[in-house]
């Protein structure tokens, strides 16, 4: 005789099998969410809104002296707070009543929640994917990297974290063109140069598939000896993700960078200034199943909540096709 499976046991099943694999799998189908899962997410709990010091300006006194010179204790105010609002995201999983008699054991309704959250996750990392990549034209997209490299010539507002970068230069992004279709070294090194100060300088490099073949291609024509710029970031590489060097820096493919003028843009990333914020109510949270009111069906939501923060604009660039 079959075991009837209700709505405490596929919760039960949905969180025992489900939720430890989630994390994992959502942030490593995006090289970034993946570097930022490493090293670069950071658990905010509470708030109304998602607010960091940021300096901006040197101290106005100090400096040398000699004996009994009079030294100058001026205060210096040299940070100013920018704000990221909460950002949310959801995939729901639905499973109707037929479903559940047709799936009616532990094991048989196992397998088919291991598949469905498979869906719901390749789905989410997807909405995660795109939106990483937003301008700033939809409040409900996070606060993206197109918005968060701006010179205030794309983004749809020329204030990124609550900060006007029309009066505050010190929190523009490098934006360098590039002449179509063209892989032009120069430029890539122009946007590189803007967004390095010493030795702060991007940490990743990120293009779609036809910009890296691109720079693979441009290499290998300049070579006597055909070879690609070589290397490989070890933590990159260990994850399955392929990668050339640029000024010694990992240069990666992700199929959501978006274009400019029907032109792939290329993004070079300081990831010591960039990180996830992410709530723990909801870090890719499995909520519990619950039954319908008007239909024989359960639905649970895979939930997350946070926002890409950017401490320091100027040290992150884009090279787009602006003609």
């Amino acid at each position: 005789m079959a075991t009837p499976v209700g709505t405490d046991v596929v919760t039960a099943i949905a969180r025992r099998y489900i939720i430890p694999e989630v994390t994992d799998n959502i942030y490593n189908s995006n090289v970034l969410f993946f570097r930022m899962s490493r090293a670069n997410k950071k658990i905010i709990r509470g708030g109304y809104q998602i607010e960091v010091p940021l300096m901006y300006q040197q101290f106005a006194a100090g400096g040398m002296y000699q004996g009994f010179d009079l030294l100058d204790t001026t205060p210096s105010d040299t940070t100013q707070n920018g704000a990221w609002d909460w950002k949310q995201a959801y995939v729901p999983v639905t499973v109707d009543g037929l479903t559940l008699i047709k799936t009616d054991s532990p094991e048989a309704i196992a397998d088919f929640i291991r598949l469905y959250f498979a869906q719901a996750e390749m789905e989410l990392a997807d909405v995660l994917g795109t939106s990483l990549y937003t301008d700033g034209t939809n409040s409900n997209d996070i606060d993206g990297i197109v918005f968060a490299t701006d010179d205030t010539t794309q983004a749809a507002s020329s204030t990124y974290a609550g900060i006007d970068r029309s009066s505050n230069s010190w929190w523009n992004g490098t934006v360098t063109d590039r002449a179509g279709a063209a892989m032009d070294l120069t430029a890539l090194n122009t946007a590189f140069g803007g967004a390095s100060e010493g030795g702060r300088h991007p940490t990743i490099v990120v293009s779609d598939q036809t910009q890296y073949d691109r720079y693979w291609d441009l290499n290998e024509s300049q070579q006597r000896y055909p070879s690609q710029p070589s290397g490989h970031d070890e933590q990159l590489a260990q994850a399955g993700f392929s990668n050339l060097l640029l000024n010694g820096v990992p240069w990666v493919v992700d199929s959501h960078v978006p274009t400019t003028n029907n032109e792939p843009d290329i993004y070079m990333l300081n990831e010591d200034y960039l990180y996830f914020a992410a709530s723990p109510r909801a870090d890719f949270y499995v909520e519990d199943f619950q039954s319908a009111i008007n239909q024989d069906a359960m639905v649970a939501k895979l939930l997350w909540a946070g926002n890409l923060i950017v401490t320091n604009c100027s040290r992150q660039a884009r090279v787009e096709d602006s003609a």
